[in-house]
């Protein structure tokens, strides 16, 4: 009988053993999980501005994004009040000359390189003034005005009054965005990539290539639109995405959040 109890007393206490140290070692994942720094995504909404498909699609998403307002569009003031109340970041797409397309394809008072500096400065001015809440800005086309090194030298002097920071989408291999930053002493950002494409799952599989990119560097720079180069279709590609990324302890946060070198 006594050696029953005894068995019976030892089992006990190794079954209490080991859901203490099952909680113990899952209190140990927790709190390491818990300390570990999210990497972190920033994906840019370009062309606000013109009411385009897709802008209140993107206005419905619940996560840090930031959105790009055309200035000179029918909306530009509309899109950047709404955005900023729903709690999106917002800066200025600012358009400037291509090397390939037309003017006419720009909105009026766009950057082009026909202008005097004089002229960069008054249309950067008004375009800047335009755009309320905004903190920052990025290009819209502009391979052409993006290799100036005087034209750029008039924007991101101004940008740097406002004490906005510049996003470099990247447009041309030959930019001087970076080194005219630099030389100011303006904050500056470079796009990754872009992740607009023709279906939602194409959509999902780049921002989950942006995740693999802030694993390795610990953030990344994606470029989204709306209208018909994205719309619908980009913003529910960075929906499906949303779960993913918060497995793989990934924040989307604004252009502003990110440090580089983090």
């Amino acid at each position: 009988m006594k050696v029953v109890i005894i068995k019976k007393a030892v089992m006990i206490v190794i079954v209490i053993a080991l859901i203490l140290t099952i909680c113990f070692l899952n209190r140990d994942t927790k709190t390491l999980s818990d300390q570990v720094e999210p990497k972190k995504i920033a994906i840019i909404i370009d062309d606000f501005g013109n009411n385009g498909e897709g802008t209140d699609d993107m206005l419905k998403i619940k996560e840090h994004l930031t959105v790009a307002v055309m200035p000179n569009s029918p909306y530009s003031i509309n899109d950047a009040e709404r955005a900023h109340k729903k709690g999106f970041e917002v800066i200025v797409h600012l358009p400037m000359e291509p090397i390939r397309g037309k003017k006419s394809w720009l909105p009026p008072d766009s950057i082009t390189s026909d202008l005097s500096l004089e002229e960069v400065l008054k249309r950067t001015r008004a375009a800047f003034d335009q755009i309320p809440y905004a903190v920052g800005f990025n290009n819209h086309m502009g391979s052409k005005i993006s290799t100036n090194r005087d034209m750029m030298y008039v924007i991101l002097k101004e940008a740097k009054k406002r004490d906005f920071f510049v996003l470099d989408s990247r447009t041309v291999v030959g930019s001087v965005i970076d080194e005219v930053s630099q030389d100011i002493g303006i904050n500056h950002y470079d796009r990754d990539m872009f992740i607009d494409s023709k279906s939602e799952y194409e959509v999902y599989k780049q921002v989950l290539k942006l995740a693999e990119i802030s694993e390795e560097k610990g953030y990344a720079i994606g470029i989204g639109h709306v209208g018909p180069a994205g719309g619908k279709i980009t913003a529910r590609g960075i929906e499906d995405a949303l779960p993913e990324l918060k497995k793989r302890n990934i924040e989307l946060v604004y252009v502003s959040q990110i440090k580089q070198g983090s």
